[in-house]
């Protein structure tokens, strides 16, 4: 049976809810062309299906899937279309539309923070795959790709913002190929937009540049040899629930002469004490130390990505290749995330006992922390809400799309499988 977008918008098949966001996208991608061998459309679904499939080699997935689809190519087409510039910037424009398009559809996790109404907030970090069957060694090992992800913490979605152009290419070097206006990811103006880093990500001037240019601010963590001169503490709410924790809120003058804000943090679990950096200047030092934990999340998709899609291995050697390969994992993670919100949302299905799990691990926590002696955020004690797609959802996807599995019969399986501990 072929893998195709449904003829029209429907929810009697899991092929249907799971397409629907795609209807009518399409059409509006300008990087369209006609192309008898390999259509367009036949392509981006054979490379979604690729990234929910398990096959371990380009070859090997063509093999057994191959007559699933309608334009059935030959393995030499298949992989030149890979290197296809055009297609990759087909894909890209693809998952920009479908974000934009359903940017209100999904839930709001940082809606409970209202002075981030002003902001989208990305958790931008790298994810790395072993290299393609013809990449080049180096000392014998095969040469990794690192994809350069983002992540809206406000809806959990995925965009794939560049791929390194060679070995051990630099964080930062990437970060800068991308320049302000790439760090923005379309979001419109009058908002502004807020990057959280890990360490490796800081360069005083580029984010300076970031701000002055696009409304782009920075936060991060204090590398262990950087200088500063404190200019003075800022005054920030000791009453309020979100700020436990907060040991200090300091204006600081770098060597670069540039004035940044640096908070010191007692990690409430560990009672590590933390700091972190950042040219946001007018928000509760809580929140900005909640929503740098909040980064943890894009390493929690980067584990779905590798052991539940199964994404550890670059498809193609090709630059451009890779750079679709990236595209089109982060198309289908959106698709996936779109479904289970929508499940959720109008099916009232969740993974209820993984949601107990998560409420009654804070639980755990805020009582652990309390017995010590020290504070523990609102912020923190309330995030239970659940991170990750479950094994349990991937598989059922996988063989519901498989097998065409009509939505009366699938949605209460995968109820039942929630239920099971």
């Amino acid at each position: 049976m072929a893998f195709e977008l449904p003829p029209s918008k429907t929810n009697d098949t899991v092929n249907g809810l799971f397409f629907n966001p795609l209807h009518d996208l399409f059409a509006a991608v300008s990087h369209r062309r006609h192309c008898p061998k390999l259509d367009d459309l036949s392509w981006s679904l054979m490379g979604i299906w690729r990234v929910l499939d398990e096959s371990g080699s380009g070859r090997g997935f063509l093999q057994e899937h191959g007559l699933r689809f309608q334009s059935l190519p030959t393995v030499r087409n298949y992989f030149q279309s890979l290197r296809s510039e055009r297609r990759a910037d087909l894909v890209t424009e693809l998952n920009a539309i479908l974000l934009e398009s359903t940017r209100d559809q999904l839930t709001d996790r940082l809606a409970d923070i209202p002075e981030l109404d002003a902001y989208e907030v990305f958790a931008v970090d790298g994810h790395w795959h072993t290299g393609a069957t013809h990449d080049p060694k180096v000392s014998e090992k095969k040469v990794s790709t690192g994809h350069f992800y983002s992540l809206d913490l406000r809806r959990h979605t995925l965009r794939d913002l560049a791929v390194n152009e060679y070995h051990k290419e630099h964080d930062m070097h990437v970060l800068k190929r991308l320049k302000p206006k790439g760090l923005r990811q379309g979001v419109t103006q009058g908002k502004r937009v807020l990057t959280v880093y890990d360490r490796a990500g800081v360069d005083f001037d580029y984010w300076r540049r970031c701000q002055k240019e696009c409304a782009v601010y920075f936060l991060s963590r204090v590398k262990e040899n950087m200088v500063f001169d404190s200019l003075f503490e800022l005054d920030f709410d000791k009453e309020d629930p979100r700020n436990a924790g907060v040991q200090r809120d300091e204006r600081v003058h770098s060597t670069k002469n540039l004035n940044f804000r640096v908070i010191t943090y007692l990690e409430p679990e560990t009672g590590q004490t933390l700091e972190f950096l950042t040219n946001v200047m007018d928000m509760e030092p809580g929140i900005l130390v909640e929503l740098y934990r909040r980064r943890w999340e894009i390493e929690k998709v980067f584990d779905d990505l590798k052991n539940k899609l199964e994404q550890k291995k670059s498809w193609s050697s090709d630059l451009t290749g890779k750079r679709s390969q990236g595209q089109l994992i982060a198309l289908t993670y959106n698709l996936i995330r779109l479904l289970e919100d929508f499940l959720q949302e109008e099916h009232g299905i969740r993974n209820e006992a993984e949601e107990e799990r998560k409420i009654q691990q804070r639980q755990n926590l805020a009582t652990k922390v309390r017995e010590s002696g020290r504070q523990i955020s609102s912020l923190l004690e309330n995030a239970c809400k659940a991170t990750q797609r479950s094994v349990k959802y991937i598989r059922w996807l996988r063989g519901c799309l498989r097998d065409r599995v009509a939505a009366s019969v699938a949605l209460p399986f995968l109820r039942s499988l929630y239920a099971e501990i």
